[in-house]
């Protein structure tokens, strides 16, 4: 029997993650606009499949090796992106209305940067291997990737039930709807289809008939129809049609 090497992703010791900190989460408190919402459930749906990717590619292929990397390479985009939204819009008004939290956020998306880099290094290593070592560095890189996952669902959950709930409270409504107007407005068009394709899939019903119907109320007729057009290709008919019936288009 042959031995796969693994290895554990080293987990940094920020602030968000200690298990036993005062600020662990232990509720759910509901709050007016959650700026969170949509996109950590794309950004959740993206983890997983990654992951799921990397535990099924057959490292004796070299195309799905570098399917994988691309794929991987695609993630860290998608989580460069949502940090650097975070960290000029919400940054922003945390630093000045909540500094421990500002703190926290920052320092874990840096801790989150160098990882990132770390796991693309390896994706791009296995990818270009051969033999014994692209099994190795498969597995490897399923086992780094589970790791960081992990880690980013813990991060993911404090920004939900302690940042969110904490920023309505310290700048209110009015200003909440400001921030979330001003991070869909700074997305340019092709990059918030790509951040749709992934988010609309993991939503619910509800979720997607609030985010679609704010569209149709509010976009020109033609961008409306082509994000329709967008959600026709990533849902299923049955999908398509519950959400067509609720938006009053079926």
């Amino acid at each position: 029997m042959s031995t796969i090497e693994t290895t554990i992703l080293p987990v940094p010791a920020v602030r968000a993650f200690a298990p036993t900190s005062d600020h662990r989460p232990t509720s759910w408190e509901a709050v007016t606009v959650d700026i969170y919402r949509d996109v950590h459930k794309g950004i959740r749906a993206e983890l997983f499949a990654v992951t799921e990717a990397a535990g099924r590619t057959d490292a004796g292929d070299a195309a799905a090796r570098q399917a994988l990397a691309a794929h991987v390479r695609g993630l860290v985009g998608l989580l460069d992106e949502h940090a650097e939204h975070e960290d000029v819009h919400i940054g922003a008004v945390l630093a000045e209305q909540l500094p421990e939290l500002h703190e926290r956020v920052e320092g874990d998306h840096a801790d989150f940067e160098r990882q990132t880099q770390t796991v693309v290094a390896l994706a791009d290593e296995a990818a270009a291997s051969t033999g014994p070592d692209a099994r190795r560095l498969t597995s490897r890189l399923y086992g780094d990737l589970a790791a960081f996952t992990g880690v980013y669902l813990l991060h993911q959950e404090v920004e939900e039930r302690i940042v969110m709930p904490a920023l309505e409270a310290a700048i209110g409504f009015p200003a909440t709807l400001a921030v979330n107007q001003a991070i869909v407005a700074s997305i340019p068009p092709d990059r918030m289809a790509a951040s749709l394709a992934l988010m609309i899939p993991a939503m619910n019903v509800d979720d997607r008939t609030e985010l679609l119907g704010g569209m149709q109320a509010g976009a020109p007729p033609e961008v409306f129809a082509g994000v329709w057009s967008l959600v026709g290709s990533v849902l299923d008919p049955a999908d398509t049609d519950a959400l067509a019936r609720r938006l009053g288009i079926a």
